[in-house]
């Protein structure tokens, strides 16, 4: 179970990806910061992804920002690859400067090209809801994050 614990916070670094798209709107910016993040984790650059977590991050298992940065870089130091599947089913905003988004993950050590490979990969498969903030004039950061298990009907559900 501390596996798994440690494994989580990692898992939401390398979830948030999105298709991103020109910084025009709140969702738009939102679903930059995103594939922001995504890009980081692929490049194996801890410090990148921790600059899109918000210094007041706090999550309800008590990680801060400290703790998911030094477990993100735990994470890609110990594995050579992780491929990820990503699903945003939701990003909504909620009152100015605040995003809910809703994604789902599925994490593995070979590439997942399409939501028919998981049904054959051994993938870790999990529901991301995340809050961010925009801290600065067109510039957002996630704030806080819940995960739990998902299953393969869950990715394939319409959003």
């Amino acid at each position: 179970m501390k596996l798994l614990r440690r494994r989580l916070p990692t898992a939401l670094v390398l979830a948030l990806a999105a298709c991103s798209s020109a910084p025009d709107s709140p969702e738009d910016t939102v679903r930059a910061t995103l594939a922001a993040i995504e890009s980081a984790a692929d490049e194996r650059d801890a410090g990148a992804v921790g600059e899109h977590i918000s210094e007041a991050y706090a999550d309800a298992r008590g990680h801060d920002k400290r703790e998911v940065v030094q477990v993100a870089a735990l994470h890609l130091l110990r594995n050579q690859a992780v491929y990820t599947l990503t699903r945003v089913q939701s990003i909504e905003v909620s009152e100015p400067g605040r995003a809910e988004v809703r994604a789902l993950a599925a994490l593995a050590g070979r590439p997942i090209p399409d939501l028919d490979a998981l049904a054959v990969v051994n993938a870790d498969l999990y529901r991301f809801d995340v809050t961010l903030r925009e801290e600065e004039p067109g510039t957002w950061r996630v704030v806080s994050a819940a995960w739990q298990p998902a299953t393969l009907g869950d990715f394939r559900e319409g959003p």
